[in-house]
């Protein structure tokens, strides 16, 4: 399985279902899906790792978070700015490690975009 190939319909499920249980890495995946840019985007696919379980076959998908920063900070994933700091924003949440500033990040979202991630922010805790 590929995630370049893979419909991005059946993309977002299997970012939901590889994330179910983490409500961190829900909302993470669910700005990004809800966003709409990024799925669609040859670039950020190749950042996704899709395949099946081998313990159970399962099929999964799961953004590969430092990957995704790397390619942004590299201009290898080329992004509006507000498009940058909703997969800054996405990426802080699933991975402990990643850092923003969200005083950076907030300051360049238009109102749906500050919806999304406030709901996300919302998701992450419960």
């Amino acid at each position: 399985m590929n995630a370049e190939t893979l419909a991005t319909g059946r993309l977002a499920a299997l970012l939901r279902s590889t994330a179910a249980g983490m409500l961190a890495d829900v909302a993470a995946a669910d700005l990004i899906i809800a966003h709409g840019r990024f799925l669609d985007d040859p670039a950020f696919r190749r950042i996704i790792a899709a395949g099946s379980s081998v313990a159970d076959g399962q099929p999964f998908a799961v953004i590969r978070w430092n990957a995704a920063v790397w390619a942004l900070d590299n201009g290898h994933l080329p992004c509006s700015t507000s498009e940058r700091a909703v997969l800054l924003i996405a990426a802080s949440l699933a991975e402990p490690g990643i850092t923003v500033s969200l005083r950076e990040c907030l300051g360049s979202l238009d109102r749906r975009n500050i919806a999304l991630v406030t709901a996300a922010v919302a998701a992450a805790n419960g």
